[in-house]
């Protein structure tokens, strides 16, 4: 698997879901992708890292306690943090089409290419 080309060198990714395995995994793939991770398990801590640290972009569960992905997403909209959310989920069909979605169980290249898409600003 090729390493992508990244818009900035090392951008920083927030992952938020409250299933471990799933933030350990990507945040696994990220870092030797050449990212830098941050992580989050549940959507109240993702806003809070994501006001504190400002990443690049954010991957997000859409099913999290205390503030699901949609509640996020709507966070950073009335804020003006401005950051690319991707949010993920097993049992929901996206509702926004403004923002990207990937289906769990997911492939990590199809995951990595709309990560750089949303970086370069296409998302």
């Amino acid at each position: 698997m090729a390493t992508m080309q990244h818009p900035s060198e090392h951008p920083t990714v927030l992952i938020a879901d409250d299933e471990p395995a799933i933030v350990d995994l990507l945040a696994d793939f990220l870092e030797d992708q050449g990212f830098n991770v941050e992580r989050a398990y549940d959507g109240a801590i993702a806003l809070r890292i994501i006001r504190q640290t400002h990443p690049d972009l954010v991957i997000a569960d859409v099913m999290m306690p205390h503030l699901d992905g949609y509640g996020l997403v709507r966070e950073l909209e009335n804020g003006s943090d401005g950051v690319p959310v991707i949010l993920m989920s097993a049992a929901v069909t996206p509702r926004r089409r403004d923002v990207s979605f990937i289906a769990k169980p997911f492939d990590l290249d199809k995951l990595l290419d709309l990560i750089t898409h949303n970086l370069n600003g296409s998302g």
